[in-house]
């Protein structure tokens, strides 16, 4: 009978415990209040509302710190609230509640706080144009100090062959990847955010195995010999700066970087062109003078340059060149001017006739008058040639002249030409500075035909 009767007060016990479990689960549950233990952003959130919890929460998430380091130093730090971060802690918490377990309070009873403290509310909310100022705040602070490149594995040409020079982990910060950094951090809580996570990767690492294929590609550029000969310059072009024109693609087929081997041939063009520079010209009377102007010269046809260089490498033979050009006189003795040209100094009133060297005419001149009828500057060169020509102008005061000449040979771009000139009573001295013409080179008709007969079209005008 004791027994029985141990059995009911046992059971009596065990009934009301589990009353009590129901009655205290069904209470939590109506309330709808955080189990025991519950912490939220480290804010101990036990028995109270969603709404009773806001408050200290939003505090809390408000005022949180977060922190860029880089190498155990903090580079720069900012709060949720400084950074224009919002946070919407009531509809948040609400869920959280919603989804707690009530029936399992006992096990909240014993947990401990430590272990609750990982209950986080996440779902900031930082606008685009704050995420963007905050972005640039923590760029402009991290720049300060000098940042080492990422750079892919790539082939080099060392000890005369095609190598594999390794990848370099530089410390440059990729804009998207910060975004992403902080955006992570924000979104999960973390309050440290590691800078090297924003770092530009490298895309092509020395283990790749296109990189290899390819280096076994390209040892034959590593003992292709490149030559040019522009205009009477003679060089090599280096094999380290054929390797550095390599491009790789990811089945490790080699190819050209177009805009790299264009780069280089402007360089060229840059060094030898002739057109529109400023020339030392060794003059009859006055030595060595400086001549800017003109049209006369020759440049670098750069793009059709570049087609015809990158198909030459990629032949993978030895090669010699002269780049395809614009314009005139090129020559292969480091001149464009040669040694036929007409000589015109403007100082002296002379002009002179050289063919292959020698003089071939020495006459005074008339050039044009000081002022708006000048003759030009500069090195050109003779487009036509033609007898018994008309000339058609304006004269100062308006009126239209029409002058026939025997000889005509036109030079520039605006009608000035040299021809022969009958109404001048004399030539050369400072007669040029009350009847000067109007910018062509007044030439003695007894000379004249010296100078026709002894060019030909496209021979250099030098005006000094």
């Amino acid at each position: 009978m004791k027994h029985k009767r141990g059995l009911s007060i046992a059971g009596g016990i065990v009934g009301l415990l589990a009353i009590g479990y129901i009655a205290t689960s069904l209470v939590w549950q109506h309330q709808q209040t955080f189990l025991s233990h519950t912490q939220v952003a480290g804010v101990d959130v036990s028995g109270k509302t969603a709404t009773q919890a806001v408050p200290k929460v939003s505090q809390v998430l408000e005022h949180r710190t977060y922190r860029v380091t880089e190498n155990g130093k903090v580079r720069y730090s900012f709060t949720s609230k400084s950074a224009g971060i919002t946070v919407n802690t009531k509809k948040e918490l609400t869920q959280l509640v919603n989804t707690q377990n009530y029936w399992r309070w006992p096990l909240a009873l014993l947990q401990s706080a430590k272990a609750a403290k990982t209950t986080s509310v996440g779902q900031l909310h930082v606008s685009q144009a704050n995420m963007t100022k905050l972005l640039a705040a923590i760029t402009q602070t991290t720049t300060t100090t000098k940042r080492t490149p990422t750079e892919n594995a790539k082939l080099v040409y060392a000890n005369n062959q095609v190598e594999i020079k390794k990848e370099i982990q530089g410390t440059e910060i990729s804009q998207a990847k910060l975004k992403q950094t902080v955006s992570h951090a924000i979104d999960t809580g973390q309050t440290t955010i590691a800078l090297q996570k924003a770092y530009v990767t490298p895309t092509v690492t020395s283990t790749s195995q296109t990189l290899k294929t390819a280096k076994n590609s390209t040892q034959k550029y590593a003992s292709e010999k490149a030559s040019y000969t522009i205009n009477g310059h003679k060089f090599e072009v280096p094999h380290a700066t054929i390797l550095s024109w390599l491009k790789v693609d990811s089945a490790g087929k080699v190819s050209l970087d177009d805009a790299a081997v264009k780069a280089y041939v402007t360089q060229l063009n840059d060094k030898y062109h002739t057109y529109h520079t400023t020339r030392t010209f060794k003059s009859t009377q006055r030595g060595d003078v400086k001549i800017s102007g003109g049209l006369y010269g020759w440049t670098i046809q750069t793009n059709a340059e570049t087609k015809a260089l990158s198909k030459a490498v990629l032949a993978g033979k030895d090669f010699s060149r002269s780049p395809l050009i614009n314009g005139s006189g090129y020559h292969n003795n480091r001149q464009d001017i040669g040694d036929t040209y007409i000589e015109v100094d403007k100082q002296a009133q002379h002009m002179w006739v050289y063919v292959n060297g020698q003089v071939k005419v020495s006459t005074d001149v008339v050039t044009g008058k000081p002022g708006a009828h000048e003759t030009t500057t500069g090195v050109w060169s003779v487009w036509n040639k033609e007898r018994n020509s008309t000339l058609k102008g304006q004269n100062d005061n308006g009126s239209d002249y029409a002058q026939p000449v025997a000889y005509w040979m036109p030079f520039d771009d605006t009608g000035q030409g040299i021809h022969d000139s009958p109404w001048q009573t004399q030539y050369g001295g400072t007669w040029y500075k009350t009847h000067g013409s109007h910018g062509c080179v007044n030439t003695p008709p007894a000379e004249v035909a010296k100078v026709y007969n002894a060019i030909a079209i496209g021979t250099p005008v030098v005006i000094f």
